[in-house]
Formats: C-alpha cells, sequence, structure tokens
C-alpha cells in the first residue's frame, strides 16, 4: 500500500514533532460515562465472536495445516508472546501474524522496548514467531480470555507469583502436568513436558537471515491446540460486539504511538478508506515501512545437537497486519525497579476508540481478573466494533506513554 502525498511530508518531520502535531489522548481525563453494565455478548451462529467476519469466508482463506474455530469449528484461542524488536520490521516481522484476531501491545519498561501478544482464534496457523518472554501483564491478559498460552518463558522475579496469585501451577516446576492434564500454559524450555515437542528454533543458512537466539523460537500453534490442548476445555465467553454501520466521531486519520521513552517504541497508523482499516507504520533507516508478517522460504524441520530446528533459506515480507479497530487503554502501570511493569487491568479507565476514520471517547471496565475487558461508548454502552482485527494499545500514560491523532 502506497501513503498519500501529505503523510510522505509529515515523515520528513522529527518523531517529537509529529506526536505534537496531534490531538494528545489524556489518559485521566474526567469523562463521566455512566455505564450501563454488559453481560456476555450472544454468539451468532456461523460469526466470529472476535472479529465477526463470517465464519465460512474465513475458512476459505485459512492456510493448509490450521486450526481454530473456522477451521475445526472449536472455539479456542491461544495467545503467543511476539517480539517487537525495532516494533516488528525487517527480520523481526512476526511469522504468520496477519491470522491473528486481537493483538495487544504493552510496555516492557518505562524506557525501554515493548511487546505484542497475539491472539489467535478464527485461524490458528501451523506455527508463530518470533516467541518471547512474559511478563505479569501478559498472564493477566490470559487471564481474561480463559485460553491457551505459548512463551519463551520468564524471569522468576515476579511471574511465578503472579501465578501463584491467579491459582496456577507452574508449568516449569510443578511435575503434575502429563498429557491427560497439560495446563494451558506452555512455556519453552520444558522438553518433557507435554507440550515441549511443540517448539524449534529458526535458523537460516550459516546461522544468518534470521534472528539470533534467544529472538528465533518458534511455537507450533495448530499442533498444540489439536493436540495438547484439554479436547473438553471450553473457554468462557469473550465475544465482541459488531456492526456493519460506520461510527459517527471526530476525524482521526492519522495516529501517532510512542508507548514509552524509547524512540523505538514510536509507530504510526493512518486509516485507508477503501479497506476501512488502519495500516500501521514503522521506521528503518527514516524510511516508512508497512506493518507486516514475514513467510519463511525453503522450510525444512531438523535437528540440530538433538535440538528440534526449523531450517530456512531466508525471510520474506508476506501480507501486511492491518486493523478494523485500534483501542487505546489508559492503564494505571506500576513499575518495579521502572523495569517490570505490573499494571492494574482490573477496575475502570478512559478508552479511545479509531474506527471507521473517526475518534470516539469511551471507558473501559473489567470487574476481576476473570472477567472480559468491556469497552464502553460515550452513551454507556458496550461499543460495537467493525469487523476485522483488532489492535488494544495498553498506554502507559501517567508515565512516558503518549498517543495522539489528527
Amino acid at each position: 500500500m502506497k501513503r498519500i502525498i501529505c503523510l510522505i511530508m509529515i515523515l520528513c518531520l522529527a518523531v517529537s514533532v509529529a506526536l505534537a502535531d496531534g490531538k494528545k489522548i489524556d489518559g485521566g481525563e474526567e469523562r463521566n460515562i455512566q455505564i450501563n453494565p454488559a453481560g456476555d455478548n450472544p454468539v451468532e451462529e456461523g460469526i466470529s465472536p472476535t472479529t465477526g467476519r463470517n465464519l465460512a469466508e474465513v475458512k476459505a482463506e485459512a492456510p493448509e495445516g490450521a486450526a481454530g474455530l473456522a477451521v475445526t469449528g472449536r472455539y479456542m484461542p491461544i495467545i503467543a508472546q511476539i517480539i517487537n524488536v525495532k516494533q516488528g520490521i525487517d527480520l523481526w516481522a512476526p511469522l504468520n501474524g496477519s491470522w491473528a484476531d486481537v493483538v495487544y501491545q504493552s510496555c516492557l519498561a518505562t524506557n525501554g522496548i515493548d511487546r505484542m501478544s497475539f491472539v489467535f482464534s478464527d485461524v490458528i496457523p501451523d506455527y508463530v514467531g518470533f516467541v518471547r518472554s512474559t511478563r505479569v501483564t501478559h498472564l493477566r491478559l490470559r487471564q481474561e480470555w480463559d485460553c491457551a498460552f505459548v512463551t519463551s518463558g520468564w524471569s522468576d522475579a515476579d511471574v511465578p507469583d503472579e501465578l501463584a496469585r491467579e491459582g496456577i501451577k507452574n508449568p516449569l516446576e510443578s511435575t503434575s502436568y502429563t498429557a491427560e492434564n497439560p495446563g494451558l500454559i506452555y512455556p519453552a524450555g520444558a522438553p518433557s513436558r507435554p507440550w515441549g515437542s511443540y517448539y524449534r528454533r529458526m535458523i537460516g543458512p550459516n546461522g544468518k537471515g534470521v534472528p539470533a537466539a534467544p529472538n528465533n523460537e518458534v511455537f507450533e500453534l495448530a499442533a498444540l491446540v489439536n493436540e495438547v490442548v484439554p479436547k473438553d476445555y471450553v473457554p468462557r465467553n469473550h465475544a465482541f460486539r459488531f456492526t456493519d454501520e460506520k461510527p459517527e466521531g471526530e476525524d482521526a486519520t492519522f495516529i501517532y504511538v510512542q508507548m514509552t521513552s524509547s524512540k523505538e517504541t514510536y509507530s504510526e497508523l493512518e486509516y485507508d478508506p477503501e479497506t476501512n482499516t488502519y495500516f500501521r507504520y514503522l521506521y528503518q533507516n527514516g524510511t516508512p515501512v508497512t506493518y507486516h508478517e514475514n513467510v519463511p522460504m525453503d522450510l525444512t524441520k531438523t535437528k540440530v545437537d538433538d535440538e528440534r530446528r526449523y531450517l530456512v533459506s531466508g525471510l520474506e515480507a508476506g501480507r501486511d497486519i492491518d486493523f478494523s479497530n485500534v483501542i487505546v487503554q489508559s492503564v494505571d502501570y506500576n513499575w518495579e525497579n521502572f523495569e517490570r511493569p505490573v499494571p492494574n487491568l482490573v477496575g475502570t479507565g478512559n478508552a479511545d476508540y479509531f474506527m471507521g476514520g473517526k475518534h470516539i471517547a469511551g471507558v473501559w471496565q473489567r470487574t476481576d481478573d476473570n472477567s472480559r475487558t468491556v469497552f464502553y461508548g460515550e452513551d454507556g454502552n458496550e461499543i460495537e466494533l467493525q469487523r476485522g482485527r483488532t489492535l488494544i494499545i495498553l498506554l502507559d500514560w501517567k508515565v512516558n506513554g503518549t498517543v495522539s491523532y489528527e
């Protein structure tokens, strides 16, 4: 996709200038919205609860070897922790990322990198990557979805305590996980566990052409869901509301995002009326690059020193990853030593919606750890999303996070 001429001019400006040009979101603004509490949404037969798309149409597009609601008829979302080095461009673009239904963007440090959490449900591809580690934030998202979860691992500084708080046995320590009781959280580094043979490291020719370890881990999602996740497990309802009508609101063609004080977390989104989606743009040597998935070339399964590997001849750009909905969820983050985020994802706060080229101000609410986050519009009712993929930005508005639009 080619950008319009006026945006090309904007790209010449410094990041700080671009952010200043737009209308800045105030995460602490008092909005005085009276919430009409929503219950679970009904799931319409043949319609995806996570994207609102026609499942038959999604199935016709699904790649070979995929699982997921559209393919097998089973609703079993799975979250994958995906690397976001350089905001996911070049070698670090997500593998098979275009099949995600919902993508969360969250902070990892007040002045450092951020991370993406991809929710796959309609279509669960054969494999995804590159998978990285977990923070407390991500476990709290998983608890909301009540679903399967893959990660390269975590630090012992805070995640084990969070698992205990949520009543989950540590998959890396507990010996109770068996083929009959595999649990739902699947970290790498556990070859003896039921999920141990479903992750690999990807390597290129002469060790080049793909990210170096530890940033080269790939999980075989479809097989995990088909063969490991308990077949009788049914996640809680997490259906959104959707509409075919475009929203009314303030014009919002461009969105400027900076997650932390690091310019590495800067990105832009531009609304395309032809697709009714926002395309995400990143920077490589000052040049805008569209956010897209990577596709491995000449993929072969192999072993090196008895470790399972994917051998590829290189990576090439695949489909763009655009968003029908962009939600900025203003969150109160607590920080341990300014390095470990402990966000409060239960309660209420401001939510800003970008859909159909418009901005709508609202609020979010989550009543407890085991309930879904509900997004409410200006009228206090649960907001109706556009059909398609959703990006949810967990904005640390009190510290260094900044989102503006114009």
